[in-house]
C-alpha cells in the first residue's frame, strides 16, 4: 500500500534528520598513551585536555563525539582515508599535504632527554647514535626527513620513549616536552634529563577529514567561543600544569598534619604531668 503524503514527509523529515546526526557525530581518533593531552583513563573512558576541549567545543556547536583510539600512525592512515572525522596532533608542512587543520591551540615543543654528562646542541651529534622516538609521531617524520644519520629506535606508545633510555636500549629519546615530563613523573623514571636546547617547536591543532572542509569552520567557531570566555585557558590550567607544581602544593600542606599529632600529643603529656604534681587542696 503506497505512503499517503503525510507519512512521506514523516519519513523524508526522518531520514535528513538521521543524516544530520551522523554528519554532527565526529569520529575523534588519537593514542591511548598520551597523557595528559589523550589518553585512556582508569575507568576505560577517554580523558585528557584535547578530550575536554573537544567536549567544549562540541557543547558548544551542537556536536557528538565518538572517540576511537588506536595505534599512532594507523590512526593518522584512517584520517586520511576518511574513517575518522578529527585526530589531534601538531601541524606540519608535511601533514598539511594530508589533512586539513583547525586554529591552533597551543604551541608545543620536543625535548631530547639522555643520561647526562653530555650536551647536544645540533642534529649532527647525534649521528650513530640511538634515539627512541615514537613511530609515526612528529619526532619520526622530522628526524626522517631531516636526514640525520641517527639511529632511530621506534616505540608505539610515546610515553614509554623514555624507557628505551632507562634500560639502556637507547642513547637519547626525543618526544614532545609536556608527554616527557608527565611520564617522568607518573613512571618514577630516574637517573635521565634533558640533554639538549628546545626543539621542533610546533603549533598544535585538530587535524581533520580533508573530506569535510566543513568541520574546520564548527571546530573553529567553538574553539573561538572557549578563547573568549577563558574557558580554554582554564582547562590548560586544569590539565597541562605540571604534575610535579600540583603535588607540591599538596605537600606542602599534608606535612604539617603529622607535626600537629606531635605537639597534640606533647601537649597532652605536659598537661597530664602538671596535675600529677599539682599539690593537695
Amino acid at each position: 500500500m503506497p505512503l499517503s503524503v503525510p507519512r512521506r514527509w514523516l519519513f523524508a523529515l526522518a531520514l535528513a534528520a538521521s543524516a544530520a546526526s551522523a554528519q554532527d557525530a565526529l569520529r575523534v581518533g588519537g593514542d591511548p598513551h598520551y597523557p595528559p593531552h589523550h589518553y585512556l583513563g582508569a575507568d576505560g573512558k577517554p580523558q585528557g585536555f584535547d578530550i575536554a576541549v573537544l567536549d567544549a567545543v562540541a557543547d558548544a556547536e551542537g556536536l557528538s563525539l565518538s572517540v576511537e583510539f588506536g595505534e599512532w600512525s594507523g590512526v593518522l592512515d584512517r584520517l586520511e582515508r576518511g574513517e575518522l572525522d578529527l585526530v589531534p596532533m601538531f601541524i606540519s608542512d608535511d601533514r598539511r599535504q594530508r589533512f586539513l587543520f583547525s586554529r591552533p591551540v597551543m604551541r608545543r615543543h620536543h625535548v631530547l632527554y639522555g643520561r647526562g654528562g653530555e650536551r647536544i646542541t645540533d642534529l649532527q651529534q647525534l649521528a650513530g647514535r640511538r634515539v627512541a622516538v615514537q613511530f609515526g609521531g612528529m619526532a619520526w617524520e622530522w628526524m626522517v626527513n631531516s636526514g640525520a644519520d641517527a639511529v632511530l629506535r621506534p616505540v608505539n606508545e610515546e610515553s614509554l620513549v623514555l624507557v628505551e633510555v632507562v634500560r639502556g636500549d637507547a642513547d637519547f629519546a626525543l618526544l614532545p616536552e609536556d608527554i616527557g615530563r608527565h611520564a617522568l613523573v607518573a613512571q618514577r623514571l630516574e637517573g635521565i634529563e634533558v640533554v639538549g636546547p628546545p626543539w621542533l617547536e610546533l603549533d598544535y591543532a585538530f587535524g581533520i577529514n580533508p573530506a569535510r572542509p566543513d568541520l574546520v569552520e564548527r571546530i573553529d567557531a567553538g574553539l573561538g567561543k572557549l578563547e573568549r570566555d577563558g574557558q580554554l585557558d582554564a582547562l590548560r590550567r586544569q590539565w597541562l600544569e605540571p604534575r610535579a607544581v600540583a603535588d607540591s602544593r599538596a605537600w606542602s600542606v599534608w606535612w604539617l598534619l603529622p607535626i600537629a599529632v606531635v605537639l597534640s600529643g606533647v601537649l597532652v603529656f605536659l598537661v597530664i604531668e602538671r596535675r600529677s604534681h599539682r599539690p593537695p587542696a
